[in-house]
């Protein structure tokens, strides 16, 4: 099926097709993350990354901004998994 096949760019870009970001949820995807999970010679599968957001859940409000930063930080910089 056409709407399956993703060209790679010039920039080693690609685009999601609509069928996949619909059924993965993705509604606002710029700056969503995604963590390579698995490579072989002809696969590459990619799992979502959760956002602080979703590690925070519906208790994100309680912390003040600079610790909420600060956490993003963290995130971005030390998580490993």
């Amino acid at each position: 099926m056409k709407k399956d096949i993703v060209t790679l760019s010039s920039k080693y870009q690609l685009v999601i097709p609509k069928v996949a970001r619909q059924t993965m949820g993705l509604n606002k995807a710029e700056g969503q993350r995604f963590r390579v999970k698995h490579v072989s010679g002809d696969e590459i599968v990619f799992h979502r990354d959760k956002s602080l957001d979703d590690f925070l859940g519906k208790y994100g409000k309680a912390f003040p901004e600079d610790a909420t930063a600060k956490l993003r930080h963290a995130r971005d910089t030390e998580w490993d998994s």
